[in-house]
C-alpha cells in the first residue's frame, strides 16, 4: 500500500491523500468527501482506516479536504458553500481522471458528505456509485411508534441503572453540523435521475439518524413512488455511534462498505456474491 499527498483544483490549493493498494485489482475509485468541519482523515480517523482498508481489497482512493478546512486553502472563493463543494468535487475527479484510467468513480461520505455526494453525481456520468453514511432521512408510516418503543424500553433501562448511552452525553444523538436535509422533493428528482442512469446506491443508517430513521422499511416509504429496483442497498446498523468513536463501531461500519463494494464489483466481472450478514438488507 502507498499513501501519497497531492493538491489540486484551478490554483492547486485543494490538499488530499490519494492511497493505493500493492496491486491494483478494481478499476473503480473511491472518492471520500468530507463531513462538515471534518478534515479528511474524518471523525476518529473513519476516512483513513476506511481509505487503507480499501487498498487491502484492490481499491483506490482519494480523501481530500475542503476548501478552508484542514490542509485545503480556500478554493472557488466568492461562489455559494454548496456550489463551491460542489466545484471541489469536481476538481477532485478531475484530478484522477487526469492522472488513472477510471473505471468509474464510487462517491461517498458521512453526514453532510453523503449529501453532497448525492447532489453532486446527479450531474456527472463518472460516478458510478454512491455510499451514504447517515444522509437525508424522513419519517414515515410506523416510525412514530416504533421511536416511542424506544423511549420508553430506554427510560426503563435508565431508571434500572442499565442505559449506557452511545458516545456517553448523546453522541449518537448529534451532527457534525447543524444542517438540513435535503428536500424530498429535490432528493427524489435526484434518486429518479440516479437510477435511470443506472447508478448503484448504497445506503447506511447508524444511531446517529435515529430521530429520522429507525427500520429497514422507512427507506422504500420515504420514496413510495420510485421503484428501487435492485440497484439500492441499504444498511441499517442501529447499534453504531454517528462519529463511531468506538473501534468496535468503525469496524462494523468499514466492514459493511468494503464488503458491499467488493460484491458489487464482483457481480460486475460474473464473480460470486460474499455471504451477506444477517443484518444486511438489499432493497428491492
Amino acid at each position: 500500500m502507498k499513501e501519497t499527498c497531492c493538491q489540486f483544483g484551478p490554483r492547486q490549493k485543494l490538499a488530499g491523500i490519494l492511497t493505493e493498494p500493492a496491486s491494483v485489482t478494481q478499476r473503480a475509485c473511491v472518492v471520500l468527501v468530507s463531513a462538515g468541519l471534518t478534515p479528511k482523515f474524518g471523525p476518529f480517523r473513519l476516512y483513513t482506516e476506511l481509505a487503507r482498508h480499501l487498498a487491502r481489497n484492490g481499491f483506490r482512493s482519494l480523501r481530500f479536504d475542503l476548501g478552508g478546512i484542514g490542509d485545503s486553502g480556500h478554493e472557488y472563493s466568492g461562489r455559494l458553500l454548496q456550489e463551491r463543494t460542489q466545484l471541489q468535487i469536481c476538481a477532485a475527479l478531475d484530478h484522477l481522471d487526469q492522472r488513472f484510467e477510471l473505471g468509474g468513480v464510487v462517491l461517498g461520505g458521512l453526514c453532510s458528505g453523503a449529501d453532497d455526494s448525492f447532489r453532486y453525481a446527479e450531474h456527472d456520468s463518472r460516478v458510478t456509485r454512491i455510499v451514504m453514511v447517515d444522509p437525508f432521512a424522513y419519517r414515515a408510516g410506523g416510525f412514530s411508534w416504533r421511536h416511542w418503543g424506544y423511549r420508553a424500553k430506554r427510560r426503563l433501562l435508565r431508571a434500572a441503572g442499565l442505559y449506557r448511552p452511545l458516545g456517553g452525553a448523546r453522541a449518537c444523538d448529534q451532527a457534525l453540523v447543524d444542517y438540513e436535509n435535503l428536500p424530498r422533493d429535490e432528493s427524489s428528482r435526484i434518486l429518479r435521475a440516479l437510477l435511470s442512469r443506472k447508478v448503484q446506491l448504497h445506503f447506511l443508517y447508524t444511531a446517529g439518524k435515529r430521530e429520522s430513521f429507525n427500520h429497514h422499511g422507512q427507506l422504500r416509504a420515504m420514496f413510495p413512488g420510485i421503484d428501487l429496483g435492485d440497484l439500492v442497498e441499504l444498511d441499517y446498523l442501529p447499534g453504531v455511534d454517528h462519529t463511531q468513536f468506538r473501534e468496535a463501531d468503525r469496524r462494523k461500519l468499514i466492514g459493511t462498505i468494503v464488503e458491499r463494494l467488493a460484491d458489487s464489483c464482483g457481480r460486475a466481472h460474473g464473480l460470486p456474491l460474499s455471504q451477506l450478514d444477517s443484518q444486511q438488507a438489499i432493497v428491492t
